[in-house]
């Protein structure tokens, strides 16, 4: 029996008063409004909120099992340690909501949005999460196991030692996710973007990622074997310690891969060679040979200043620029990889040909103009700024900006 009447509960809210530990179980509140309402510990099983305005309620510790929140406006709603165990929240939003260690077994939380969302320790297991939104969330130690997070977006969100064995993730969004020591075993993530993730020491033996794209992730020390690599998309990705067999790496595509211990990119190995590599390094044949390492390399160290000069590089080439450039004119060779780190700074200079940019400092154009022509490829790190001109080669130039980078950047069509 319920401590109170619909009425009587309205009566209350309008008035400011607490509903703490009250009892009020199946009634129905569609589309009031709860906004700042005191509901802590109250046992609310079974109540009909479809549409309400639940804005910054405190609902910590209340009971919310089976409740029906389809659309509800629970934004920065205080849910620690709630039950929602089969609520259903499709369409809620939950943007900054705090449901640390809270209970959602089973529930429903398609399309929710979750942006920001405090999930620490939350118990998600069985979940719909297809289609949400939680970019941004921390997930530190959810429990997502056998969830569904179809077509979810995940960006930069935190799931470090997260649990997600047996999780649907196809074609779901976790560009720049940190899913470190998280858990991914028997997975479904085919066709998901991982791009740029990091899943150092991850658990993801038998997971599925055929045609997902790892590109730039961090895989170092992560356990793939038995897993499901056909078509996946590698290239840049840090592998200096993975567990797996040869035989998974021939599946994948990949320009190059990094394995250097710290992921810096100083053992760079072709796409095409890194089944032999592998076994080479699993055989105990040694790492790094003239074999695999035979691409020319340049540096520019932090310090060196170098003004007006023209630089050419072969085919393949390796450059790093931590150094000073100004007006300088940079030609690359079909296949190379200049890479601009945190503090190099090149100032008003020109880069010309058919090779990879990444920039993790500065680039301004404040003389020839455009002041990129050509690449196939330009990754602009999240500390990375890039201010000027790009044009396009006729296969057009494959693009990857990560969250938090400056762009001033004006790209032309190829000529």
């Amino acid at each position: 029996m319920t401590d109170f009447s619909r009425e009587e509960v309205l009566e209350k809210i309008k008035r400011g008063d607490s509903l703490e530990r009250a009892c009020l179980r199946d009634l129905v509140f569609d589309h009031t409004n709860f906004e700042n309402a005191n509901l802590r510990r109250a046992d609310l099983e079974g109540v009909d909120f479809e549409g309400s305005n639940l804005q910054k309620a405190n609902l910590a510790c209340a009971n919310l099992r089976e409740a029906y929140l389809v659309g509800a406006n629970l934004e920065e709603t205080n849910l620690q340690r709630a039950d929602l165990e089969e609520a259903n929240l499709e369409d809620a939003n939950l943007q900054f909501a705090d449901l640390s260690h809270a209970n959602l077994e089973g529930a429903t939380l398609e399309r929710a949005n979750l942006k920001g969302a405090r999930l620490s320790y939350a118990q998600l297991e069985l979940a719909n999460l297809g289609g949400a939104l939680l970019e941004d969330a921390q997930l530190i130690n959810a429990d997502l196991n056998e969830s569904y997070l179809g077509g979810a977006n995940l960006k930069n969100a935190n799931l470090q030692y997260a649990r997600l064995e047996k999780a649907s993730l196809e074609e779901a969004d976790l560009f720049g996710a940190n899913l470190i020591e998280a858990s991914l075993r028997h997975a479904c993530g085919e066709g998901a973007n991982f791009t740029a993730a990091l899943l150092e020491g991850a658990m993801v033996e038998g997971a599925t990622l055929a045609g997902a794209n790892l590109s730039r992730a961090d895989l170092r020390h992560c356990h793939l074997r038995n897993g499901k690599l056909a078509g996946a998309i590698l290239s840049g990705a840090k592998l200096f310690g993975i567990e797996a067999i040869p035989d998974q790496l021939a599946e994948i595509s990949a320009d190059w891969l990094d394995f250097s211990p710290d992921g810096s990119g100083q053992v760079k190995v072709e796409g095409t060679r890194l089944a032999e590599y592998f076994k080479r390094v699993k055989n105990g044949l040694g790492g790094v040979s003239a074999d695999f390492d035979s691409q020319p390399k340049r540096f520019f160290g932090q310090g060196d200043v170098l003004r007006n000069a023209v630089l050419e590089f072969d085919e393949k080439s390796q450059v790093e620029i931590e150094s000073y450039l100004e007006k300088c004119t940079i030609t690359l060779g079909q296949g190379s990889t200049l890479t601009i780190g945190p503090n190099g700074i090149l100032a008003g200079c020109q880069i010309i040909g058919a090779g990879e940019i990444v920039i993790h400092g500065t680039f301004f154009e404040n003389g020839a103009s455009p002041g990129i022509v050509g690449p196939t490829r330009l990754i602009v790190g999240k500390g990375g700024t890039v201010v000027g001109a790009l044009q396009q080669p006729v296969s057009r130039t494959q693009f990857g900006f990560e969250h938090g980078c400056s762009l001033g950047l004006k790209i032309l069509k190829s000529l």
